[in-house]
């Protein structure tokens, strides 16, 4: 990996013209390894190398040297309007017009914190973008995936992680960001910050990685990188839910999301976290030919569960009634009304058992509350676990007679394989993700939008001790699939051994 950085601006008075010089030297030395040398008046320099840049920008067969000199200009990542609008100029202007219009549009909008800012080019380099989890405490669901993978690609490969500056730039972590990528040991109790950086990391043929969904703020900057920077572009793909399922989303949900596959239609890889997944955004990719678009090749890399190393011990011993457990966010996708419904029929029954939910609220959670609440004062045994600890999670896992998860659409199904890998019989969905889930075993497979198919399966799984023993036996024989494994092969699709720079878009 090679790095190129601009100087340090010097105490020159005009530290604007200083340090723009110095970006331009960065970005003149990536493109144009025999640009006239450095005279040490910076106005100067910054004209000289500026019309060289322009002329090579206007000479180029695509968009990728427009992108790295509105970069040099400015110390951030410019748009696709802005890199289309420079590529007209650099064209059909003179070469000092269009380094006069450059100046006027670039300098002009930016802000005096902006332009001091240094570069630092990173060329053959896979960079990783953890913004979110990097500045957040939260562990869910992605979060989780990107701190059990990135340790592993740092560990095994040359990865650098990033965060944004609130100026559109990519940045190196700090100390406390890098601990909650490369060494999760829980919450570091720090509020999120947006960090400015002097210095800005410019990723130039290149791979850059997205293993989050990106905040909707940066999804236009991201798409024009994909687009235009000659960087090549891979992303782990989730699911399309607020696309596919909008009815269960809330409402602003399709909109973010719609700016992501901006994202997606100029990206060159996607590795789906399950064969479903995968497939979802295939149905995406086939409708870009549409806009002349081939789109990203898509492949699947499901998901592994690795066990905690603690639970080597036995699992408490649970006395009392049996112990149903329901692991996911209070939401309508999770159809956790639908659970509820079919325990109090079970109750009403005369069946003894005790159910609880473990997870946290959301956009919708108030008729699960409410339901909940109903069932309390019938004297109901219902329990809602939020901001669970991990090891309390893990032990109700394992003391649960059986676990119940009817989604209605999953990217994955985590808690089902969290169950199985500990042995305990599940309840799922008969279709997508949480089938492909159960298809080695330990689940029984339900129509989650049937009430009656619901209430059957936890029906025979209370009262059929033999059918729980069975299903926990192919439960405990699944083939084991780890973190390391996971690694390994979302490494190979998203930053293949073959990739090299000039197969990026330009």
């Amino acid at each position: 990996m090679k790095r190129t950085t601009t100087p340090a601006p010097t105490t020159d008075p005009d530290l604007v013209t200083a340090a723009l010089a110095g970006r331009l030297r960065t970005v003149a030395d990536v493109l144009v390894p025999d640009a006239p040398a450095a005279t040490g008046r910076h106005a100067a320099d910054v004209g000289t190398l500026l019309a060289t840049l322009v002329e090579a920008a206007a000479a180029a067969d695509g968009t990728s040297t427009t992108w790295l000199l509105l970069v040099g200009l400015t110390g951030s990542f410019p748009t696709d309007a802005q890199v289309r609008s420079a590529r007209r100029r650099v064209t059909t202007a003179a070469p000092a017009e269009a380094a006069a219009w450059l100046l006027e549009r670039t300098l002009g909008a930016a802000r005096w914190s902006d332009l001091l800012v240094q570069l630092e080019v990173l060329t053959d380099a896979v960079v990783v973008d953890v913004d979110f989890s990097a500045r957040h405490d939260l562990n869910t669901g992605i979060q989780r995936v990107v701190r059990s993978t990135l340790p592993r690609w740092h560990r095994d490969h040359d990865v650098t992680p990033v965060a944004w500056t609130p100026t559109l730039a990519m940045r190196r972590l700090d100390a406390v960001e890098t601990g909650r990528v490369l060494a999760w040991r829980g919450p570091a109790g720090e509020p999120p910050r947006v960090r400015s950086s002097r210095r800005v990391l410019v990723p130039w043929r290149s791979t850059v990685v997205l293993p989050e969904v990106p905040a909707p703020h940066l999804c236009s900057t991201l798409a024009s990188l994909a687009e235009h920077s000659g960087n090549t572009v891979g992303v782990v793909g989730y699911d399309c839910i607020p696309v596919v399922s909008a009815d269960l989303m809330p409402p602003i949900e399709p909109e973010r999301f719609a700016r992501y596959l901006t994202i997606i239609k100029h990206a060159h890889r996607v590795s789906g976290i399950s064969a479903s997944a995968a497939e979802e955004f295939r149905g995406f990719v086939d409708m870009l030919p549409a806009q002349g678009l081939g789109g990203p090749a898509v492949t699947d890399c499901p998901l592994p569960v690795d066990i905690p190393s603690s639970l080597a011990t036995p699992a408490p011993v649970r006395d009392g009634d049996p112990l149903v457990v329901v692991v996911g966010s209070h939401e309508p996708r999770k159809n956790h009304l639908a659970v509820l419904h079919a325990a109090e029929l079970l109750w009403r029954e005369g069946l003894r058992f005790e159910l609880r939910f473990i997870g946290g609220s959301s956009w919708a959670s108030a008729p699960f509350d409410a339901a909940v609440r109903r069932l309390r004062r019938a004297g109901r045994r219902v329990a809602v676990g939020r901001a669970v600890r991990d090891e309390d999670l893990w032990n109700a896992y394992r003391t649960a007679r059986f676990t119940v998860f009817p989604s209605l659409h999953e990217g994955f199904g985590l808690p089902v394989a969290e169950s199985l890998a500990v042995g305990t019989p599940a309840i799922t969905s008969s279709f997508g993700s949480t089938a492909e889930v159960a298809a080695d075993g330990g689940t029984l497979l339900v129509d989650p939008r049937d009430d009656a198919d619901l209430t059957a399966a936890m029906r025979r799984l209370l009262t059929d001790a033999d059918l729980v023993q069975d299903l926990a036996a192919a439960a405990a024989a699944r083939p084991r699939r780890t973190w390391d494994d996971y690694a390994g092969e979302s490494w190979a699709q998203l930053v293949p051994a073959t990739a090299r720079p000039e197969e990026a878009r330009r």
